[in-house]
């Protein structure tokens, strides 16, 4: 019998999980050089959905303090420790299987940053990092959010659908010109031209940051709903088709396609 693509990723969130990268991996905080390797690992922990990187212990330059405390799967007073899935929303902290925790001391930052050494014998000579803790390149390239799934990708398609989007029988955009952006594990996604937005939208100041199309600015409706939309206006290469377009959240609007109403995703965002 044949196997469906997504049930074996799924099948495999409960284990912890690595794949070595060719890329030259650069770690930095507060302008001191962490870790310069190009022997890293991406390491997913169980129920974790994105990657961390992994780098040697003997490729630390700053100094590896032990945090004085065993985690593991008994750790159970951890906010977003019952999650099913562990989106980027859960810190890093909420480690998931056993495990050492260390500070990181760069330099003259004695705050310190969060690393993690799984107990595997796979991973016994390497230290997970903290992401959002350190400045990251692959190659000469900045990273932002988390490093890039190698099992992942998104691809924007032009087409011709008809795309009516409402909030509540109230009209907020329709198009025949949209441009469809399909990532793999998310729910389709339909960017469309500014023209076609049926209603003023208010910029918001929230911001997030994708590590495919990069950073995301929001937009509210006056007396609506805040955060409904956002858009890229100026996208990492892999999102530059969508550049200045809207997209709502199908999780918190009515799509109707080609005639059709959608039903809502339930997703993180929901």
């Amino acid at each position: 019998m044949a196997v469906r693509m997504m049930e074996l990723f799924h099948g495999s969130l409960d284990a912890l999980r690595y794949e070595p990268t060719a890329k030259r991996i650069r770690v930095c905080r507060s302008g001191e050089l962490v870790a310069d390797t190009q022997d890293a690992v991406l390491v997913w922990e169980p129920r974790r959905i994105v990657p961390s990187y992994a780098v040697p212990i003997t490729a630390i330059s700053a100094h590896l303090v032990p945090a004085g405390a065993e985690s593991g799967d008994d750790d159970t007073d951890r906010p977003g420790r019952d999650h099913a899935l562990l989106d980027p929303s859960v810190p890093f902290g909420n480690h998931t299987c056993a495990g050492t925790e260390f500070d990181v001391i760069a330099g003259e930052d004695t705050a310190g940053a969060g690393a993690f050494r799984p107990d595997d014998p796979d991973l016994a000579d390497y230290v997970v990092l903290d992401f959002d803790s350190f400045e990251w390149r692959e190659e000469e390239e900045p990273i932002t959010s988390h490093p890039r799934d190698p099992f992942k990708r998104i691809d924007v398609l032009a087409s011709s659908r008809t795309v009516r989007v409402e909030f509540e029988g109230t009209l907020l955009a329709e198009s025949s010109r949209p441009k469809l952006l399909f990532e793999t594990m998310l729910p389709v996604r339909f960017y469309l031209p500014r023209d076609d937005v049926a209603v003023r939208l208010q910029h918001s100041d929230t911001v997030t940051y994708c590590a495919y199309k990069g950073r995301a600015s929001y937009f509210s409706v006056p007396d609506g709903p805040r955060d409904i939309a956002w858009t890229y206006h100026d996208p990492l290469h892999d999102g530059e088709l969508v550049r200045d377009r809207i997209c709502f959240f199908d999780e918190r609007v009515d799509v109707t396609v080609d005639g059709v109403r959608r039903d809502r995703p339930s997703t993180p965002w929901s």
